[in-house]
């Protein structure tokens, strides 16, 4: 009976084998791979849902940009610990883009993005809650936000060193805000406990 149905057989092996194949690579399952939970480049990270409990145990809500882009001085005064934390954070955060001496001439240019140079007039011209800002919240452009990354306190120690790094003294005080005007030190300022 084998011999009478050979053709059968000998067709039927390579057909039930192709079958097995085209089953491990059928559609999702190729695509796998691909579509998968990441953060691509200039997308911004995951955030927090709303109302989560940070790992102080206070719920924090984050103040809207324009009230730290007025701020004109930087609260945490430019001391020598303020300033190497700066840099530290600098160096892992910012290098990349602008740079050691923060002229936009880090390694990503190889990759034909052109960051901005920190010591242009402009941003010379630039509030620190400005900078501030544009380290927490992102660019308009192209700089992604670092809020999930840095601190508020290492941000602020960030736009000491770059204020550095563009030529000004150091400040060991801070001068004082105007009295008509209230200017938070920290986004994490509007805190409520959690229950």
């Amino acid at each position: 009976m084998f011999l009478k149905n050979r053709k059968f057989y000998l067709l039927l092996i390579p057909v039930l084998s192709l079958m097995g194949t085209l089953k491990a690579f059928s559609f999702p399952w190729s695509f796998d791979m691909w579509v998968q939970p990441s953060i691509l480049p200039y997308e911004e990270p995951v955030i927090y849902p709303d109302l989560s409990v940070s790992t102080t145990g206070l719920r924090i809500k984050p103040e809207p940009r324009e009230d730290f882009e007025s701020i004109s001085v930087n609260p945490v005064p430019a001391t020598q610990e303020s300033l190497a934390n700066g840099e530290k954070e600098f160096n892992i955060y910012c290098f990349a883009c602008h740079g050691m001496e923060g002229k936009g001439d880090g390694p990503v240019i190889k990759r034909g993005f052109y960051p901005l140079n920190l010591l242009t007039p402009g941003v010379i011209a630039r509030t620190d809650g400005y900078i501030y800002a544009y380290i927490r919240y992102g660019g308009k452009v192209m700089m992604p936000s670092y809020r999930e990354s840095i601190t508020s306190e290492n941000a602020w120690d960030i736009v000491n060193y770059v204020r550095k790094l563009q030529g000004n003294p150091v400040k060991e005080t801070v001068a004082e805000p105007p009295a008509n005007t209230e200017t938070p030190a920290t986004e994490d300022t509007e805190q409520e406990s959690a229950e």
